[in-house]
């Protein structure tokens, strides 16, 4: 979040060419019982594990996953309302997600706001140097669904090597001196891991392929 060169064509993670992202829930006890207390993410390309980036927005640590700590930094920093953290929080998700969760993968457009809520400045009115506002680079006039639908009616995606396992499990590293499993170093020891890999590749204007892996 705030690093502008880590996501997007021709940087850290290319997303003109294939990826696989990896998503590790992490347990407050080591086991698939206990809290839910961070979310992890990395990235694997051309067989290189690419530890998730940085938070680089003023007022915030540096931080690189999701925590209450996080949550907490966020939503004041960005004077958001704290909806997350009143429903429950990470704790409240970990719950839900032991009843049996549905993965839902789609690609759409936005009759509502024209998908500017991702991908450019929103509120269009904003001040766009203000934390939270730029959430990409396309223009604020763009989205439409009436052009997306015409212009690219064909756009379409494909989603592949979906995975579920213990973390580390689901994708491996194939360059000399990138460790797979540094992903979790830094909770290893204090918690478990399951994980699932989902490939995609577009075929339309959009980026030419992803991936998600998931992990409790």
């Amino acid at each position: 979040m705030g690093d502008k060169t880590f996501y997007g064509p021709g940087l850290t993670v290319d997303t003109k060419k294939k990826f696989t992202v990896v998503t590790q829930f992490i347990s407050s006890d080591g086991t698939a019982s206990g809290d839910l207390v961070e979310i992890r993410r990395l990235y694997v390309q051309n067989g290189v594990v690419i530890q998730n980036s940085k938070t680089n927005v003023s007022g915030m640590s540096a931080y690189d996953s999701v925590t209450d700590d996080f949550c907490d930094a966020q939503k004041s920093v960005f004077g958001d309302k704290t909806q997350f953290q009143a429903r429950g929080g990470l704790t409240r998700m970990g719950e839900a997600a032991k009843n049996g969760m549905v993965l839902v993968l789609s690609v759409w457009d936005d009759h509502a706001v024209n998908m500017l809520w991702l991908d450019s400045n929103y509120p269009t009115d904003a001040d766009a140097t203000k934390p939270g506002i730029a959430r990409g680079t396309c223009s604020t006039s763009s989205g439409a669904p009436s052009d997306v639908e015409t212009n690219a009616p064909n756009s379409s995606v494909t989603y592949s090597n979906i995975r579920f396992g213990e973390i580390g499990s689901t994708y491996t590293s194939t360059v000399t001196g990138t460790s797979a499993a540094a992903s979790s170093s830094s909770s290893a020891s204090s918690s478990t891991r399951t994980s699932t890999t989902t490939t995609s590749t577009t075929t339309s204007n959009a980026p030419a392929s992803t991936s998600t892996q998931v992990k409790w």
